[in-house]
C-alpha cells in the first residue's frame, strides 16, 4: 500500500475508534441509545411512534386506576424493604416498536436499580426485578414522562 491509502486508512480507524468511543461514554452515563436522545423530535418514528401522553382527561383517570398489588408466600411482606426482590410488571399503552422498548428501558435504567429487564411492545408489558423501594406513583411518573401511558402495575415478591 502507498502511503496516501495508509493515511486515509489510519483517519477512519480514528473516526470509528471515537464514534465507538462516544456511544459507549453515552450508554455509560445514561443517555438514550437512540438518536433521537428520547425526544423523538429527530426521530424517523416520530409522530407514529408514540404521542405525547396526555393527562387528565376521564379516559386517562379510568384506565390508570386499575392497579394491582399481588404477592406470593405466606407470610406477610413489608413492600419497604430492601432486602425483598420485587417482580414489577408494568402494562404500558403506546409502545409500537423496537424504538419504543428501547426509551422505556433508557427511563427504568437511570432511575431506579433494576436486573432482568425485558420490555415488549407486542405484549405492551415492561418487567424486570428490583430490591428498590418503589411507589406505582413513581413507576407511572417515569413512564408518563417517556410520553406512554401506564395502564397498570402488578407486583410478585420474590424473596
Amino acid at each position: 500500500m502507498n502511503p496516501g491509502t495508509l493515511a486515509v486508512l489510519a483517519v477512519l480507524v480514528i473516526i470509528v475508534g471515537l464514534i465507538i468511543y462516544k456511544m459507549i461514554k453515552d450508554k455509560k452515563s445514561g443517555k438514550s441509545s437512540c438518536s433521537c436522545g428520547g425526544s423523538c423530535s429527530g426521530c424517523g418514528m416520530a409522530g407514529s411512534c408514540h404521542s405525547p401522553a396526555k393527562s387528565g382527561s376521564n379516559t386517562d383517570a379510568a384506565l390508570n386506576s386499575g392497579l394491582e398489588i399481588t404477592g406470593s408466600g405466606t407470610a406477610p411482606i413489608q413492600i419497604e424493604d430492601r432486602n425483598v426482590i420485587k417482580k414489577i410488571t408494568i402494562e404500558i399503552d403506546g409502545m409500537m416498536c423496537g424504538m419504543c422498548e428501547s426509551h422505556i428501558n433508557d427511563a427504568i435504567r437511570s432511575n431506579l436499580s433494576v436486573k432482568k429487564l425485558k420490555t415488549s411492545h407486542i405484549t405492551g408489558l415492561s418487567e424486570f426485578l428490583t430490591n428498590d423501594v418503589v411507589s406505582d406513583e413513581r413507576l407511572k411518573d417515569i413512564i408518563t414522562k417517556t410520553g406512554y401511558r401506564v395502564l397498570g402495575i402488578k407486583r410478585e415478591y420474590i424473596g
